[in-house]
């Protein structure tokens, strides 16, 4: 098991709500109708490589269940946002130059067979102060070194080798580490549950579900280093809600 610390919360986050997608409706399309172009999106696969990625975010759930989730990432606009996939999307020389942060777009992960289980949270009164630190992190590997993020991350989701699960060497998942030191460069702290510096997109998911209280006295006490902190809110559907491969 990670260690990590629990919540006094007796009740989850009444502000994280489940919109459940319609029948036949598609990850853009449930996008659209839930008015979401901000904050940071979770996206739950079910290729090998994603079931293993939830199955390894286990340990940081007490009953030790895959999570619902494999790849996070901040939206940049209604049909954009960025991120750092493991699958190679563009030029592999484009992953030194840009410290593997992707800009990506929803239409590559718009179907639910494949990416079933989609999310929308938000940490942050402004997104304006958030984007302003991506061009740092993208900019500067000295930030952090995402890339070296990458390589036991793909490893372990390849099987090559003898990688065990990267998360109990304390090292995060890509996409999740860059959302979480670019909210923490803007002031924003997003998982105040993990003791370790595995960032993950359970770890994510887990401070907007039970961490609301510890949100709520950081806004009111003026809302962090630069005001941002608010009491997390958003929506999710989870089609999938036990890890599964679909081929």
């Amino acid at each position: 098991m990670l260690a990590t610390r629990h919540s006094t919360a007796t009740a989850a986050n009444e502000q994280l709500r489940e919109v459940p997608a319609r029948r036949g409706e598609s990850n853009q399309q449930w996008l659209q109708r839930t008015g979401a172009s901000e904050g940071i999106l979770l996206l739950g696969g079910s290729s090998v490589a994603h079931f293993r990625l939830r199955v390894a975010q286990s340990h940081l759930r007490q009953d030790l269940t895959p999570s619902y989730w494999s790849l996070a990432g901040i939206l940049t606009g209604p049909g954009t946002f960025l991120s750092v996939p493991l699958e190679l999307r563009g030029e592999s020389s484009d992953v030194p130059r840009l410290n593997g942060v992707h800009e990506a777009h929803i239409a590559d992960y718009d179907d639910p067979r494949r990416f079933p289980n989609v999310g929308v949270v938000r940490f942050a009164s402004q997104t304006g102060p958030i984007l302003e630190m991506v061009e740092k992190v993208r900019s500067q590997r000295s930030v952090i070194d995402l890339p070296s993020l990458m390589l036991p991350w793909l490893g372990y989701i390849w099987g090559a080798g003898q990688i065990g699960n990267p998360l109990l060497q304390g090292q995060g998942l890509p996409g999740a580490a860059f959302v979480e030191t670019v909210y923490a460069m803007a002031g924003v702290e997003l998982t105040p549950g993990l003791a370790s510096s595995g960032s993950c997109p359970e770890a994510i998911w887990q401070s907007v579900k039970w961490w609301h209280e510890f949100y709520a006295q950081t806004a009111n006490s003026g809302g962090g280093a630069h005001g941002l902190t608010t009491v997390p809110s958003g929506a999710y559907a989870v089609r999938q809600p036990a890890a599964a491969v679909v081929e």
